[in-house]
């Protein structure tokens, strides 16, 4: 007779009742877990239709990392609505990595990228940037799979599209994004997050409001 399956029993609260900052952890190491698992089969490389090159899910990629770069934020700032790129670079500047994630850069992919996945399912054209200032940049954009740094790079490379637009379009900056590199800043991140909320009441609090959204009373 075969021996018993074993089974890992869940505990309440992730037993961590009335200890905010142990839940904090374990509700983000699962969370994690989660955010890895879909960038892997996001950044999976898959055949062209025609076979000559290698493609990945680059916008559904895009898609999770703004959102969980979004819902970490929120976390941080006590709420989960409501929320612009300037709580998006409150996080960064606390948790990510610097120059790499200044304020300038977070703006123009929450403003230009994560609304235009959001509600497209795509980045395309170009996206004219109205902060006062930054007048007349126009931006479009490359995205990557790779890890290399900086994961977002806002260069000024002015140029025309031709061959995708019903006119010459003209820009003069690209956002690069390097979606292997924007992945795995998002997750080191929480790693100085997390002894943050555990040294922190205010922030402790702010957490917990935020369960409070999501697990009403």
């Amino acid at each position: 007779m075969p021996p018993p399956i074993k089974t890992t029993e869940r505990r309440p609260h992730r037993g961590a009742v009335n200890d905010t900052p142990t839940f904090v952890a374990r509700f983000l190491e699962t969370r994690m877990k989660g955010f890895s698992k879909d960038m892997k089969i996001c950044l999976t490389g898959t055949s062209t239709p025609d076979g000559t090159t290698i493609t990945h899910a680059y916008f559904p990629a895009l898609a999770v990392c703004c959102g969980t770069l979004e819902y970490l934020s929120g976390l941080y700032a006590g709420r989960l609505s409501g929320l612009g790129w300037r709580e998006v670079s409150a996080y960064a500047q606390a948790f990510l990595e610097q120059p790499d994630y200044a304020e300038d850069p977070i703006r123009v992919l929450f403003d230009a990228f994560r609304n235009s996945v959001n509600h497209r399912g795509v980045a395309s054209g170009v996206w004219v940037d109205r902060n006062p200032n930054h007048h007349g940049r126009r931006v479009t954009w490359n995205v990557h799979a790779d890890a290399g740094r900086p994961a977002l790079g806002l260069l000024h490379l002015p140029g025309i599209i031709k061959h995708d637009s019903p006119w010459e379009c003209p820009y003069t900056h690209r956002m690069q994004i390097r979606l292997g590199r924007l992945w795995r800043d998002i997750h080191a991140s929480v790693d100085r997050y997390v002894p943050a909320v555990r040294a922190a009441p205010a922030l402790q609090r702010n957490f917990e409001r935020c369960m409070k959204e999501l697990y009403p009373r």
